[in-house]
């Protein structure tokens, strides 16, 4: 047995001991390559994204591709031109687009480089049929239900954007301005704001294998109870598109190259190849895929007057703490992280209430402007 023991021991020990980093060699061709995002959305705007990758290692860093031109071509005599900006963006108007024509992408670069896609099926997305949320996992679980009646859509994907409200824990009516303590402007709002993120994961499904085009209690996101998002009041717009079988296994690859890689039982990276190629470089690989068709849009509300009754689970916590300041100490305070609250004169005695920048000007953490969909 002995004999048998030693062997094994030094395996496992040498299996063990292999820790060393992982730094593999990326091929040059492999490195700044120019990605494309966005979907030619028909009855409405389009935004096409150009950048660039940096190296395997800073894999989510990416650098914008400005003054690029950007046109869609139809198959039946339509162009629409623009340039992108120092983001990278190039919005087109693309309201009058209809699905009765087939449409193509061009890209130009400043360098002089081309790139286009072949003329793209254009797919009508489906009305969503309802959202809903439950009460799951001490959170609120948001579900889409679809449906198409003449079983031709067949490969979703959705996105979704999400606003919600944010309120200022205290109220300021003083500000320090220009060297003196001065009453705040009523019409500067700092007290109620709103905040915006976009979805960042990859959501699809398919109908392929059902007897009808139906897609039921689909998980869009989770949103945690006691998150700052469901503190007053939270809503999200989700975006429902129709794609192509080859789309769809596209995003299929990519969901597993960006979401799911993290152990040697996970899927492994695979080479995507988009249809979008170089003209100039016809070897040079670009990562994206280009879809057309119209997008269907719902939103829905979830109200803090949604959460259960009570527990620690659904309580937003933000620590918001008031000091006291003397007019001796106030540029001492001001100094730090902290806005004036309110100014107590009590004869020749002057005392001041001072917070955290945070819980005083909700501008820290969104936007004043109301969204034109709020409520009131």
């Amino acid at each position: 047995m002995k004999t048998l023991q030693t062997p094994i021991l030094l395996f496992c020990l040498c299996f063990c001991c292999c820790k060393d980093a992982f730094n593999p060699q990326v091929d040059a061709k492999y490195k700044n390559l120019l990605v494309v995002e966005g979907f030619i959305n028909i009855g409405a705007t389009t935004t096409i994204k150009l950048s660039r990758t940096a190296d395997l290692k800073d894999w989510q860093i990416t650098a914008p591709e400005k003054k690029a031109e950007v046109e869609i071509e139809g198959n039946k005599g339509t162009r629409l031109r623009g340039l992108t900006g120092e983001d990278g963006q190039c919005v087109l108007n693309t309201e009058n687009l209809s699905l009765d024509e087939s449409y193509m992408l061009k890209i130009k670069l400043s360098d002089g480089k081309l790139y286009q896609t072949d003329y793209l099926e254009s797919k009508a997305s489906p009305e969503i049929d309802s959202l809903n949320f439950e009460v799951e996992n001490k959170g609120f679980q948001i579900y889409v239900h679809t449906q198409d009646p003449l079983n031709k859509t067949r490969y979703y994907k959705w996105d979704y954007q999400e606003t919600w409200e944010v309120n200022s824990t205290f109220i300021s009516s003083v500000e320090y301005k220009d060297g003196k303590v001065v009453k705040r402007d009523p019409n500067v709002n700092i007290q109620y704001c709103w905040n915006t993120a976009k979805s960042s994961n990859i959501l699809l499904q398919t109908t392929e294998r059902l007897s009808e085009d139906r897609v039921t209690r689909f998980p869009l996101v989770h949103v945690k109870g006691n998150s700052a998002k469901v503190a007053h009041l939270y809503s999200v717009l989700v975006s429902q598109y129709g794609l192509t079988q080859n789309a769809y296994q596209y995003m299929v690859n990519m969901k597993k190259n960006t979401e799911q890689i993290g152990s040697i039982f996970d899927s492994q990276p695979s080479e995507l190849r988009g249809n979008i190629y170089c003209i100039s470089t016809p070897s040079e690989q670009v990562i994206g895929w280009m879809s057309a068709g119209t997008v269907s849009q719902k939103r829905i509300f979830i109200s803090y007057k949604d959460k259960p009754a009570s527990g620690y689970d659904w309580v937003y916590l933000q620590r918001c703490e008031t000091v006291i300041s003397s007019q001796d100490s106030l540029l001492y305070y001001l100094g730090g992280n902290n806005l004036l609250i309110d100014e107590q004169i009590n004869g020749p005695n002057i005392k001041y209430l001072l917070g955290s920048k945070e819980c005083i000007d909700c501008r820290l953490r969104g936007s004043n402007i109301r969204p034109d969909y709020w409520p009131i």
